[in-house]
């Protein structure tokens, strides 16, 4: 499963969203995305299997992005809310 992620200069996600069908989930959308702010970028993963079963508020606590590698890597400490 594929994902959006914004994220800001220090890799903590801002936003996240799993990629969908919107045609096959019965939107009249054609496409739809998030629009980073200045200083945040954008990245396209393809989630592990493990990550893609996880809840995205989930997802946002306990992973963040490797600049280098552009990947999702768990954090050492998981934000709480």
């Amino acid at each position: 499963m594929k994902a959006t992620v914004v994220y800001d200069e220090h890799g903590d996600i801002i936003a996240i969203s799993k990629t969908l069908d919107l045609k096959r989930a019965g939107s009249k959308f054609v496409k739809a995305g998030m629009i980073p702010g200045k200083g945040q970028r954008t990245l396209d993963v393809e989630l592990t299997e493990e990550i893609a079963k996880m809840h995205l508020g989930d997802i946002h606590m306990r992973y963040r992005v490797d600049s280098v590698t552009s990947k999702l890597v768990k954090r050492e400490h998981a934000i709480t809310a």
